[in-house]
């Protein structure tokens, strides 16, 4: 019985992992209708795992559950995204300064390189995961290297509020080129010691997540809690 039980329990856990990084990637685009019948019939679940992981999106805020309306996607906040990109900025610009502190060698900019590479490999695949993938890992390694790894949860989370926008934006707007353009812009700035342009870089690349987040509101505005007044996240 206690074996089946956590059977169950990892096969809900399973469900939910997929929900929620489907969510995130924006395979379930915001608003979009979460039926419990139509999502175990896609995963090949019964709908008792499919019932508990909704349960939890809705407590995590990715699902909103509508009167009248059924269980759908939670819409994207403009509000909640400059924050999520005021508190990256905060941790990222710190963590690049403390970097340089720590006179890195040549054995960190291999490390950035390499995500760096798979990042652009990615790109030239057109693979949407991938891409969004070796990205977090660029930024990850970043505060590893700088002894700031443990507050990669808090920038996680950050990134999640606008992670659904650059899925969206990558195969439609081809936007994958830039952020690989800011990543070399940091690492160059970095190698050459000088916290001031890779701050501004880090800046200016974040402002592109901004600039990204105007375009979608306006090519998508049904995706957007409200009015999509794109002014409001400058």
């Amino acid at each position: 019985m206690m074996h089946a039980a956590a059977q169950d329990s990892s096969l809900a856990e399973q469900v939910h992992v997929r929900l929620r990084a489907d969510i995130v990637h924006a395979r379930l685009r915001p608003g979009a209708l979460l039926s419990e019948n139509q999502q175990a019939l896609r995963l090949g679940v019964s709908r008792t795992p499919v019932r508990e992981s909704i349960r939890r999106l809705v407590q995590e805020g990715w699902v909103h559950v509508l009167p009248q309306r059924g269980t759908r996607v939670s819409l994207l906040s403009l509000d909640r995204i400059r924050e999520a990109l005021f508190v990256r900025e905060a941790v990222e610009t710190h963590g690049l300064r403390r970097l340089l502190d720590a006179a890195p060698g040549e054995p960190a900019w291999t490390k950035l390189n390499a995500c760096i590479a798979l990042q652009d490999q990615a790109i030239k695949a057109e693979q949407l995961e991938a891409t969004l993938s070796a990205d977090a890992q660029f930024h990850r390694t970043l505060l590893d290297l700088c002894g700031m790894g443990a507050v990669w949860p808090v920038v996680a989370q950050a990134r999640d509020m606008h992670q659904r926008v650059r899925a969206i934006a990558l195969p439609e707007l081809q936007t994958g080129r830039q952020a690989l353009s800011d990543h070399r812009a940091i690492v160059r700035a970095l190698r050459k010691r000088d916290a001031a342009a890779a701050v501004a870089a880090m800046a200016r690349h974040l402002h592109h997540n901004e600039v990204l987040v105007r375009k979608i509101a306006a090519l998508h505005p049904e995706y957007f809690e409200g009015p999509a007044d794109v002014d409001r996240i400058i």
